[in-house]
């Protein structure tokens, strides 16, 4: 007899469709044009579905950012585990965060943000909410924790955490956000994620030798 292949709940399925069909009603009309009718007929759903699993259009989009954030926190080490090496640790940090900040969607959302945030000031407060405060905070907490441990210098966790994230973006986002990608992007992520990581060790070590 076969194994038995996990399949997604049918509820979770239909949550993801429903995204899917958010994101490119989203991308092809913006967010002000963009209506929870379109997304019912993109989506084949009900109203009804739509608003019990979302709320409403904002909550839609908050739910798109949200995703994105789930993938980058995904890639954070147990912080309360036992010993960690927290160099390789922040390169693993950085990378899952540049490669779903650099994943095509994801700019085509940013670049959505940007180009409608002025008209929509309360979205953009609920996507840095959902989305990059969350990463930032994860990040100062795992700082946090390494610092009581001895595994990093006491730092101001908020600032560095920020910081970090900003390098590791750093011009190759804003590049990608004005449709300029590199030739070869995974080099040009591992080359970002390697030289933010270079920068704010030497900071980040802790004095006494206790480790990497």
């Amino acid at each position: 007899m076969g194994l038995a292949v996990r399949s997604r709940p049918r509820g979770e399925t239909r949550r993801a469709q429903i995204l899917d069909a958010a994101l490119a009603v989203f991308l092809e009309h913006g967010y002000a044009r963009a209506t929870i009718e379109l997304v019912v007929q993109r989506a084949s759903a009900s109203k009804a579905t739509i608003y019990s699993f979302f709320g409403g259009k904002e909550g839609l989009f908050d739910a798109l950012i949200d995703e994105r954030a789930e993938r980058i926190l995904a890639g954070f080490p147990d912080i309360d585990g036992g010993i960690i090496n927290v160099r390789a640790a922040l390169t693993n940090i950085a990378r899952r965060y540049l490669e779903v900040a650099m994943a095509p969607d994801a700019i085509a959302l940013y670049r959505l943000i940007v180009a409608e945030g002025p008209r929509f000031p309360e979205l953009v407060k609920d996507v840095y909410r959902v989305g990059q405060d969350r990463v930032a905070a994860r990040l100062a907490k795992a700082l946090r924790t390494w610092a009581t441990r001895e595994r990093v210098c006491p730092v101001d966790p908020d600032r560095i955490s920020t910081q970090f994230l900003a390098v590791v973006r750093g011009d190759l986002h804003l590049r990608a956000l004005a449709g300029l990608l590199p030739e070869d992007l995974a080099r040009a992520i591992a080359k970002n994620v390697r030289d933010a990581v270079e920068t704010f060790w030497p900071a980040l070590r802790p004095k006494d030798g206790h480790g990497p």
